[in-house]
């Protein structure tokens, strides 16, 4: 289990950062490149697009991971003890059922932009839904460790 929660965080906590110090240098590239040289770099606002996109649904399931979804973790932090435990389970059952839903949206999005690229990249525009889709499903890997983790925590 310990490999798969190390996999999880690195997917969730460690990819972002570096994906948010990507998306930093390039833009202040772009916005030097703007101001000392009068000309934008082509590629970099759609890149900046795929990797803010990579970022937020990346960076989401290190949040799941971690607990941290902030308005159920500011719900269920106010509640008593025994009725804390049920209303983690009953959201984290949302959670699951609502990212599968996503993750089926964004399936639907790949079938039907298979042809349409990014104009400078030249990418295909279903990246970002593939990204979703990868960012989805380790929102319930990471909820159903976390509930794992949390269901063996509660036994005697």
């Amino acid at each position: 289990m310990t490999s798969l929660r190390r996999l999880l965080e690195f997917l969730g906590l460690t990819l972002p950062a570096l994906l948010l110090a990507a998306l930093v240098a390039i833009v202040m590239a772009d916005v030097v490149a703007r101001n000392a040289f009068a000309m934008s770099i082509l590629w970099a606002q759609e890149l900046a697009v795929i990797l803010l996109g990579g970022t937020v649904w990346l960076g989401l399931s290190g949040a799941a991971l971690q607990g941290q979804l902030f308005g159920i973790a500011l719900f269920v932090d106010r509640l008593p003890p025994r009725a804390a435990f049920w209303a983690r389970l009953v959201a984290d059952l949302l959670v699951l059922v609502i990212a599968a839903e996503v993750m089926r949206a964004a399936f639907a999005q790949i079938a039907t932009a298979r042809f349409t690229v990014f104009l400078t990249l030249g990418w295909p525009k279903w990246i970002m839904a593939a990204i979703l889709v990868v960012g989805m499903g380790l929102v319930i890997a990471g909820r159903l460790v976390q509930m794992g983790d949390s269901l063996r925590d509660s036994r005697p």
